[in-house]
């Protein structure tokens, strides 16, 4: 009888589960960690195969018993993640509450996007409406105040920049169009997504990537390098307000449905209850089934006038074609871009499964080749 393997996971499924944790992409490919032990060579194996009979019974028994745990702790994550998917569903509907509880975005954002649109954009422009974001404030007057923008008077001392008007002139223009942008987005990833840790960074990397592939390919299809950029960047948003959700509620419930299982002497749905821990399967459903959505309601209640990206960004939520030499098709080809080299750094992607996606997508003539000499994940500031 011959036993049939698993089937390759495809790249979209092994990078949803890196931005989760890429020790599950290794799993998916029948991999190990480094330093991992093949359980037939470890002690543990050689004591399994000494066992006595009597001994073997027992661990069956018990393998039984946890079987069946296991199928009823099933059970109870089915009906848990149902209530958390009702919730979930109701609070993405009201755009305006993701806006200030869940991504922590100002109001008046849209208005700092479009002032930063427009090819007149100055510093006395930007300031009053900076100044109403103390976050961004001390943000922008810490990174001037870093070794890479600091500067020096006439005797050699360092200048000590503690105004806003001043750090948004020793940035300049062209920086902040790259740095505020970004500093939005981080504001809005997910801090504490225990028991995956790594989500905040990869989401980071993940987003600065898209963003700088976009701004990349943009230049070449002659269309808005800004506007491809801040797309790339803030199409993650959705990403960001469905794992940010999905903690807090996860969070609610539970401590709701334990506070309800000691009211009703509910014993051992309460011990299941204990046990539950976040799902990243769930996890990557949820990003599946909202994340563009939710990104486009989120840009639309920006109001942008001068940023023209909130419907190439509804054209990806929809799942509509996407024409040639559009922001659309650049949020495309700059996402595959962006996966794969993720995927590439860990080894977790070969040569022949990338060209017949890279074919797809139609890349411009040439900016693969100049994209793979291009570090899409650091913003490329300069001292002003």
């Amino acid at each position: 009888m011959t036993i049939e393997s698993a089937p390759t996971p495809t790249i979209d499924d092994r990078f949803e589960n890196m931005i989760i944790a890429p020790e599950r992409v290794l799993e998916m490919l029948g991999r190990q960690p480094t330093g991992a032990v093949r359980y037939e060579h470890s002690e543990q194996g050689d004591a399994r195969r000494e066992l006595l009979h009597v001994e073997k019974i027992a661990i069956e028994n018990r393998r039984l018993q946890e079987k069946t745990e296991a199928t009823y702790l099933g059970m109870i994550s089915h009906q848990f993640h149902d209530i958390l998917l009702s919730e979930m569903t109701e609070c993405l509907g009201h755009t305006s509450e993701l806006f200030a509880s869940i991504l922590n975005i100002p109001d008046n954002i849209g208005e700092l996007f479009d002032a930063l649109a427009v090819r007149a954009c100055s510093v006395s422009k930007l300031e009053p409406i900076v100044a109403t974001m103390p976050w961004l404030y001390e943000d922008l007057i810490t990174l001037v105040n870093t070794p890479r923008f600091r500067r020096k008077d006439a005797r050699g001392r360092i200048i000590v920049v503690d105004s806003l008007r001043t750090a948004l002139s020793f940035l300049g223009i062209e920086n902040l169009r790259l740095l505020i942008p970004n500093v939005v987005l981080k504001r809005a990833i997910p801090q504490v997504t225990d028991p995956y840790p790594q989500i905040k960074q990869r989401l980071n990397a993940y987003a600065t990537g898209v963003s700088l592939t976009a701004r990349h390919i943009a230049q070449e299809n002659g269309l808005n390098k800004y506007e491809a950029y801040t797309l790339g960047l803030l199409s993650n948003l959705g990403r960001c307000a469905v794992i940010r959700l999905y903690f807090k509620l996860f969070d609610k419930i539970q401590i709701q449905l334990l506070k309800d299982c000691q009211k009703n002497k509910e014993q051992k749905r309460h011990e299941a209850l204990v046990k539950l821990v976040p799902s990243a399967n769930h996890i990557i459903a949820l990003e599946q089934e909202f994340a563009d959505s939710v990104s486009a309601d989120v840009l639309d209640k920006m109001q942008l006038q001068r940023l023209q990206i909130a419907q190439s960004m509804r054209t990806c939520a929809t799942n509509a074609p996407a024409q040639e030499s559009t922001l659309s098709k650049v949020l495309h080809q700059s996402r595959a871009y962006t996966q794969i080299r993720m995927l590439h750094q860990l080894n977790f992607v070969e040569l022949p499964e990338v060209k017949p996606l890279f074919r797809e997508q139609k890349f411009p003539s040439g900016s693969l080749e100049n994209l793979k000499h291009t570090d899409i994940f650091t913003l490329p500031l300069t001292k002003n």
